[in-house]
């Protein structure tokens, strides 16, 4: 750490001196020519949390009063190890969790930052030996504490088995279903003989029991993981007692230097020149009344660095970002946020909300039932209440309640984790990139609701990737309460006459790097912006229609009353992810709309567009 210090004097300064140990004794840093304003730099390596003295001598031998600063430094990566783990062996039953540690001074926060078994990136998860083969293995982390040391520690390890985890396998199968309890039943029977006799020294009369475990497992068990598990663990005890397992090789734990965190540092923001022959405007807004993300920044040059690449103008409304934000809230007036396309609301985090009830929140309603633009973004769903404006949390598709905590040891993110990403709509221009499943780091946000049946979801959560999270508190032993399985997480819809995307996952700035990630951004900005097409349908949007159009009388009692029936079957398969059941029944609400005698003929042929709209959808899925 580099400690600069300034001081001025009417005669000269002589010096300055620091003390790192309670002004015990002083350091002197010598001054050149002794002028009345100086500057000097000390570099501080002791390691430690250290109360730094420092203070100025003027060339009388005058002593300024010293000035203290804590500094804090620490240089030594943490490290790993693996309790289940006993030279070099593992039973078949055991869970490997790294126990880590963070050598004296210790900055803390140590963080799983990548995780591989055998070779392959994997959650950092514990680690089931039951979920592995028999046999040799290697399990590496890569750790980074606070103060982003970081180190790689792999190791190498073997599983073996024993007649008691071949018993405890069998429950564990019986009760999981993957295996009848009169099979396990038959099973236990002859594993308890088989070690009876082992114990007796009969190991070849408990080699043929055992051959006769494998006959049953084999006839009784469906073929799968259970049974090639039990199957190869029972040879592995026959090999044993025949003393004819394979040689084994060598074990144990290395560690080598690995690259920790970097710092990204704010952008310096400015405001874009506007483009007179640019396609369309976007509005970027990111006023916060409460808490205030630090990747907002990198968010609004992000945005801008798209919208040069992609000829759309930008402009910003945020009083907390001076040098880049518009000088009065456009949402005064609504023919101020009609010149925009789209508006991005950028973790926009405040209760009750950053938008005034009485003077902007009527004029951004006017404005998406106009046909108006919404991106939210992360924080976007932290913002306003419930109790005072519900349309909003409808808008961005459900409000924020909690999310899991991290581990500083990723830098600027100590409120991330690791997850699994399920692309579920491929064919939306924001998710078209994306792979089917992918990794990121993110802060995840829990929400009031499942959202799922009144949106259009696009990118889910895996739970099982993240709900025993090595990087979240004691979640290995005691796993994170979630949104029970089903886990939306980014989804666009067309509301209130408008259209709206939301992408909940970007908490960490390195996201606003990440060309792959800003795609899924673009794609929001273009589609809510009216510039490309992509279908959002949601059932719920549907079922207002049915509502609305039974309501002004548009469609007979009898028509709505069977598209709603049909909708809700197909609302209810999609929901149990049955979607060859749920095209019939919208193939249903189809054909009722073409039907003349069910009502006005613009109103049906909407009912039908929507209908057709949903179906391509769950076929979408069903492929």
């Amino acid at each position: 750490m580099t400690l600069n210090m300034s001081a001025t004097d009417d005669v000269g300064i002589a010096k300055f001196q620091y003390s790192l140990n309670g002004g015990a004794a002083y350091i002197d840093v010598p001054v050149e020519g002794a002028p009345a304003s100086a500057t000097a730099s000390a570099v501080i390596t002791q390691e430690g949390n250290t109360s730094v003295r420092y203070r100025a001598v003027d060339t009388s031998g005058n002593v300024a009063a010293f000035r203290s600063i804590s500094v804090r430094i620490d240089t030594r990566a943490p490290a790993a190890s693996y309790p289940a783990i006993t030279d070099g062996h593992v039973g078949h039953v055991a869970t490997l969790i790294p126990t880590r540690t963070d050598p004296a001074p210790g900055s803390g926060g140590v963080a799983v930052l990548n995780m591989y078994l055998d070779g392959e990136l994997v959650p950092p998860l514990p680690v089931q030996t039951s979920d592995l083969s028999l046999g040799v293995h290697t399990l590496a982390v890569h750790l980074s504490d606070a103060a982003s040391n970081s180190a790689k520690y792999t190791q190498t390890f073997i599983v073996t088995t024993s007649f008691a985890d071949v018993g405890t396998l069998i429950t564990r199968f019986v009760t999981a279903g993957s295996v009848p309890a009169e099979v396990g039943a038959a099973l236990q029977a002859k594993l308890d003989e088989a070690k009876t006799l082992a114990d007796a020294g009969s190991a070849k009369r408990a080699s043929q029991v055992l051959n006769e475990f494998v006959s049953i497992a084999g006839d009784g068990i469906a073929p799968g993981s259970a049974r090639s598990t039990l199957v190869g663990d029972a040879r592995y005890l026959i090999d044993q007692l025949k003393d004819e397992l394979a040689p084994e090789p060598a074990t144990g734990l290395e560690s080598e230097p690995a690259e920790g965190p970097k710092f990204i540092p704010d952008p310096v923001l400015a405001p874009l020149p506007h483009n007179p022959d640019a396609d369309y405007n976007v509005l970027v807004f990111s006023k916060t009344t409460g808490f205030r993300h630090d990747h907002i920044p990198h968010t609004v040059a992000a945005i801008q660095k798209l919208g040069i690449a992609n000829n759309f103008n930008v402009d910003v409304y945020d009083p907390q970002l001076p040098t880049v934000t518009l000088p009065t809230s456009p949402f005064l007036s609504l023919d101020t946020l009609k010149q925009y396309d789209t508006i991005v609301f950028e973790s926009n985090v405040g209760h009750p909300g950053p938008l005034n009830a009485i003077t902007e929140q009527p004029n951004f309603e006017a404005y998406m039932n106009q046909g108006g633009g919404y991106v939210g973004i992360h924080g976007a769903a932290d913002s306003f209440e419930l109790r005072t404006w519900p349309w909003y949390g409808n808008l961005v598709g459900g409000f924020f309640t909690n999310h899991p905590s991290g581990q500083n040891g990723f830098g600027q993110c100590g409120s991330c984790i690791h997850t699994e990403v399920v692309t579920e709509d491929n064919t939306h221009p924001a998710t078209a990139h994306l792979p089917a499943k992918w990794m990121t780091v993110d802060e995840l946000y829990n929400f009031d609701r499942n959202m799922r049946a009144d949106v259009h979801t696009l990118l889910s959560l895996n739970e099982d990737s993240y709900q025993r999270s090595l990087n979240s508190g004691n979640a290995a032993t005691n796993p994170l309460r979630l949104m029970n399985g089903d886990h939306p997480i980014a989804w666009c819809q067309n509301w209130g006459g408008g259209k709206a995307f939301s992408n909940i996952l970007g908490h960490f700035r390195t996201q606003y790097y990440d060309d792959s990630f800003m795609r899924i951004i673009l794609g929001g900005i273009e589609t809510t912006a009216d510039r490309t097409d992509a279908n959002c349908s949601s059932y719920r949007e549907t079922s207002l229609l049915i509502e609305a159009d039974r309501a002004a009388g548009l469609l007979t009692a009898d028509a709505a009353d069977a598209a709603d029936a049909a909708l809700d079957i197909a609302r209810d398969s999609y929901l149990a992810t049955n979607y060859t059941t749920a095209i019939p029944a919208l193939n249903s609400i189809v054909d009722l709309a073409n039907d003349e005698a069910s009502g006005d003929a613009a109103a049906r042929s909407e009912l039908a567009r929507q209908a057709r709209a949903l179906r391509e959808w769950m076929q979408n899925l069903n492929r």
